[in-house]
């Protein structure tokens, strides 16, 4: 007597440890699932003497596979031992049995202690197929109307020798709809079983079920399709056995059935569960690969190409540290409800997992579609989101590649898309790129990039330049910008390769620390030299991403007062961007930088997201007007732009700047439409601190000769 052992764990190596050991167990089989589902699915066909039940498992639990099984009278009684690794307390253990668990085994196990307790549960399920047994024998030395007559749970149909029907128990009345006045004296696959075959035609004694029984053989079907009242198709599991007379001669059949169209919702339940995303309702990875699969052999046998769209969404890990994943589950229901109105009903849509989507586009018209999809996406995703009440921006960055021509298999095509998608982020997000060779090497540069930028991090192997401010009323330095600079190898690599580099690997954090760190150190150490004017600011450059750290007032608090420096010398400067990510966190980190007495600067103001209202919610102290409008000053347009900049900032009572002033013209311009402070290479370049103070020396006063002055007064 063979028995079977259903062994459960999404961990293959764990799988692989199990069957060594049950290996010992003679007249065993082992049947192994590496998920949930796929357990329920096995134990819905098989009978099985007990299950080794993981509890850690992704998406459904060993705990609620057991709530599963307890639920099914089939599974209800098989013995459930849950393996673990993680918890021995009470509490935890309770809960197993409370699901339905008979006992525990906590890894790693000894093989001697499994092996006891399966055979011990082996040994109670052999007995208990012994005595199921021995009641079938009892049953098979009874008259088959004795066998119908006791078999009331399940519907049951006697046929003659002629495939009649003879008898229908009162089950097979209720689950058919039809009484057996109806059924009585009908030919059976004409009456109820539906078939491919026509035996009408061809002739009872051809039909597969007459021949096994003819032979003394039972017939089952796993799927058979029986005909209800009005003629409603109905999905049943039969087993036809041969009856025969007082002299043993073969004189017909009888078939027990059931309904299984609760099986049937069961199995397409799971089917769902493997095939589609739970969150978004789209299809997942499993259906991905199949789709794409599919449509490379399509491709393949028509000639038609298809392309292949991978999307990421851009700033959505921030949404979700600062919001919680409740707020980013929410996100991502929405932004799939959007993708869907961007598409065509016959584009295959998937999620992957986190933030990554995925579009299959399949037509004559494929590359010029799949890029006007891309369009819409982008224009679609820009749009704000509202969730929980807060409105949020994310947008995303999309990769295209086109089969055959951008890769020979699957695993190549998502390669590449994925390259392309990493391209369209390092080029500034919100964008789509279409696969090119070269991006494999410029992929590896910036992973070679973000190397280098971990060892500098860890050194804090970088330098500082400061642009100057000018009163451009007097000529004099009131003011510097921190910028960040680094060299690799002796080659300087600009902020707008690096940063964003440190931004999506999460150094930004540390690194930011540091600068505002050195420029603290520095405007303290020129306190102590210059009599620097009133209004004088070191501004500091700060992304949204440092904005969301829990930490940033204190630690700035903490610096300020290690070093006595006057927090009225320092600036923070933020983009417009912030308007992307405005949350809770960054506006309250915000409002305790200005507590600290510190500047709050917006730098290229009127280029990107702010609005009068949200302008309202910030504690600034300046507004900086960006090059794109320096650069227009003379032009009407542009003109009028920066007269309603200065007056706005004169409105909110905050100082204006003007940036990337680079000629005398400009300035002159600037001075006329009421803008008196600016900084630009026409004034200076961003120099490191030594040349800074050269020209320090040249404007302002040292202490020393203030001091010596008051003495000889």
């Amino acid at each position: 007597m063979k028995q079977s052992i259903l062994i459960v764990d999404d961990q293959k190596a764990n799988l692989v440890a199990l069957e060594a050991t049950l290996g010992e167990l003679d007249n065993v089989e082992v049947i192994a699932a590496t998920s949930g589902p796929e357990a329920l699915s096995i134990l819905l066909k098989q009978t099985v003497a007990m299950v080794l039940l993981d509890v850690q498992m992704p998406g459904m639990d060993g705990f609620e596979v057991a709530s599963f099984m307890r639920q099914r009278p089939k599974t209800r009684h098989i013995p459930i031992i849950f393996l673990t690794a993680i918890n021995k307390e009470e509490g935890y253990m309770f809960k197993g049995y409370e699901s339905g668990g008979v006992d525990f085994l906590f890894k790693p196990f000894d093989p001697f202690v499994l092996l006891s307790k399966v055979r011990i549960f082996l040994e109670l399920d052999g007995r208990q197929q012994k005595l199921e047994e021995a009641l079938s024998k009892l049953k098979q030395v009874k008259t088959s109307n004795e066998v119908l007559l006791r078999s009331v749970g399940e519907g049951i149909i006697g046929v003659c020798l002629k495939g009649t029907i003879t008898f229908v128990n009162p089950a097979a009345e209720m689950i058919l709809g039809m009484h057996s006045s109806v059924l009585i004296g009908q030919p059976l696959y004409k009456a109820v079983i539906v078939s491919a075959q026509q035996p009408e035609d061809s002739g009872w004694s051809k039909t597969k079920l007459y021949k096994a029984c003819s032979e003394g053989k039972a017939y089952h079907s796993d799927v058979g399709v029986f005909r209800s009242h009005h003629d409603k198709m109905l999905p049943v599991e039969y087993t036809a056995s041969p009856t025969h007379s007082p002299s043993g001669q073969f004189d017909g059949a009888v078939i027990v059935f059931k309904d299984i169209t609760e099986r049937k919702k069961i199995e397409e339940k799971l089917h769902f569960m493997a095939q589609y995303d739970a969150l978004t309702e789209l299809g997942n990875r499993n259906l991905f690969n199949s789709a794409l699969n599919n449509s490379i052999t399509y491709s393949d046998h028509s000639g038609q190409p298809f392309a292949l769209l991978f999307m990421d969404l851009d700033r959505f890990k921030q949404v979700n540290d600062s919001m919680g994943h409740d707020a980013g589950d929410e996100l991502l229901k929405e932004v799939a409800l959007r993708v869907n109105h961007c598409i065509r009903d016959s584009d295959i849509l998937c999620r992957l997992g986190g933030d990554e989507f995925t579009v299959i586009i399949n037509g004559d018209q494929a590359e010029r579609a799949s890029e006007r999809v891309s369009e819409k996406l982008i224009q679609s995703l820009s749009q704000p989101f509202e969730i929980f009440g807060q409105e949020l921006y994310v947008g995303a960055s999309i990769g295209i590649v086109y089969y055959p021509e951008m890769g020979k298999d699957a695993s190549e095509l998502i390669r590449n898309a994925d390259m392309a998608m990493y391209q369209a982020k390092h080029e500034g997000r919100n964008r789509y790129r279409v696969f090119e060779p070269d991006m494999k090497t410029q992929v590896e540069e910036s992973m070679a990039l973000e190397v280098e930028l971990r060892r500098a991090v860890e050194h804090m192997d970088f330098a500082l330049h400061y642009q100057p401010k000018f009163d451009m009323h007097t000529g004099r330095v009131v003011g510097a910008e921190a910028l960040l600079r680094w060299q690799v190898a002796g080659k300087m690599i600009s902020p707008t390769v690096f940063i964003p580099v440190a931004e999506e690997t999460g150094l930004i954090n540390g690194i930011g620390r540091w600068v505002f760190e050195t420029a603290a150190n520095q405007v303290k150490q020129w306190s102590e030299r210059y009599a620097l004017p009133d209004g004088f600011r070191i501004s500091v450059n700060m992304s949204v991403q440092q904005l969301q750290d829990l930490e940033l007032v204190d630690v700035m608090s903490a610096h300020i007062h290690s070093i006595q420096v006057d927090p009225q010398l320092l600036e923070i400067e933020i983009t417009e961007s912030l308007f992307l990510e405005r949350t809770e966190l960054n506006l309250s980190n915000l409002a305790g930088i200005r507590k600290l007495g510190a500047g709050i600067a917006l730098d290229d103001f009127g280029t990107g997201y702010s609005s009068m209202g949200y302008l309202a919610q910030l504690p600034l102290t300046v507004l900086k007007i960006d090059k794109t409008f320096v650069d227009n000053v003379h032009k009407p347009q542009g003109s009028a732009i920066i007269s309603a900049v200065v007056a706005l900032a004169k409105g909110l009572g905050v100082d204006v700047i003007a940036e990337g002033v680079e000629q005398e013209d400009q300035a002159k311009r600037l001075l006329e439409l009421g803008c008196s402070t600016a900084q630009g290479f026409y004034y200076s370049m961003p120099v490191p601190a030594p040349e800074l103070e050269s020209l320090l020396d040249k404007h302002l006063l040292p202490l020393d000769s203030r001091m010596d002055g008051a003495a000889n007064s």
